[in-house]
């Protein structure tokens, strides 16, 4: 019943930091990942890809594209195999890409609930 916690500075390049928190260990599948983007990194239209993976019972892939306006997440539980969820969102009203992004993903059972 372990909680788990991990934040690894500067994964990609345009990402200040990406941060996992799963309460229990024995849970994988409930939790939420922070993806926070530095200054003007959505200024350049690419796609800005992070995710965390725990292989071989954690996987967990956001795609924030402002060129088409939305943010897509995927969990699961590997490479190999199917997603348990994938959700696709309308990229907030509230970003401005010159400014510093939160983007964090809410899951629940397996399923993708919601990013703010």
């Amino acid at each position: 019943m372990a909680e788990l916690k991990n934040r690894e500075a500067n994964p990609i390049p345009g990402v200040e930091y990406s941060d996992i928190h799963i309460p229990d260990e024995k849970e994988m599948g409930t939790g939420s990942f922070s993806t926070v983007l530095e200054p003007k990194a959505l200024s350049k239209n690419n796609p800005i890809i992070s995710s965390i993976q725990k292989p071989p019972v954690f996987l967990l892939i956001v795609s924030i594209n402002i060129a088409i306006e939305e943010v897509s997440a995927m969990i699961g539980e590997s490479h190999d195999k199917p997603p348990r969820s994938r959700k696709v969102f309308v990229l907030p009203e509230k970003i401005k890409s010159e400014d510093a992004n939160d983007f964090t993903v809410n899951f629940r059972d397996w399923e993708i609930e919601d990013i703010k």
